[in-house]
């Protein structure tokens, strides 16, 4: 299918009549037939884990759409995040790519490297070595001899105890060591998540123009990037009735809020 392609990240789904969720499911629904591919950048989940013979029905709605998705013949990926960083095999049963680590892509000409961003957080070691040791496979094999009801009550309890208020501003480090580091890895764009802040950076390094955008998120937010032939904006979903906005260079946090 020929149509733009599309970058979301930590949507955060949870109950189906959540209204982050209902947003998510409009706004993945309306890309059927348009959409040549849709990645979500991690994060996709407020929590999951890949049991083998078991899903969690409160993700239902979500995963009909992104198999209807796929059989409208776009090509769907997700990649795995640090609230859901064992995806298992049965995305996989419905025709969804699982990605449990970057993508080196190429759109519009333009080598574009994309991940969730959790694994070179700048913001301190232990934040990553938090995020490594959630992925590491003996980690997520005991993980997994939890029963699938007891490890969704415990999430769950967790997750209303370390509600974050995603404050913080585009850290430095992302720009000045891990943007450039990719950029001498030959990348042209950069496209991260996990930080639930939408940033675009433009910059001229090593002769050519390049660019780094964070995807933000649909918790506060509402953010995605698209790309069509050449063209990349990140932008706003502002609901069903008003077209979506595309957000100038800088650093856009959830004190923005949804215009």
């Amino acid at each position: 299918m020929s149509g733009p392609t599309y970058f979301l990240s930590d949507l955060h789904v949870r109950a189906p009549d959540d209204a982050r969720t209902e947003h998510v499911l409009r706004f993945l629904r309306a890309r059927r037939g348009e959409a040549s591919a849709v990645y979500l950048v991690g994060d996709v989940f407020d929590f999951w884990l890949g049991y083998r013979s078991a899903v969690f029905h409160a993700y239902f709605p979500l995963l009909r759409v992104l198999a209807e998705l796929v059989e409208g013949g776009t090509r769907v990926v997700v990649f795995s995040g640090n609230h859901d960083p064992d995806p298992g095999d049965f995305l996989q049963k419905l025709g969804i790519e699982v990605s449990d680590g970057p993508l080196d892509l190429t759109l519009g000409g333009r080598r574009v490297w994309v991940e969730h961003g959790d694994l070179i957080d700048p913001r301190g070691a232990l934040r990553r070595l938090v995020c490594r040791s959630a992925r590491h496979p003996w980690v997520r094999g005991a993980a997994r001899l939890f029963h699938p009801d007891l490890a969704w009550h415990l999430a769950s309890r967790y997750a209303r105890a370390h509600q974050e208020a995603y404050t913080e501003a585009m850290h430095p480090g992302l720009v000045d060591d891990f943007f450039r580091r990719r950029v001498a890895a030959g990348a042209d764009v950069v496209v991260v998540g996990h930080y639930h802040r939408a940033f675009v950076h433009h910059a001229d390094l090593e002769g050519r123009p390049r660019a780094l955008f964070g995807l933000g998120d649909w918790v506060a937010q509402r953010t995605f990037l698209r790309v069509d032939g050449d063209r990349f904006e990140l932008m706003r979903d502002r609901g069903p009735d008003a077209a979506p906005a595309t957000l100038p260079p800088g650093d856009h946090g959830p004190e923005d809020g949804v215009a």
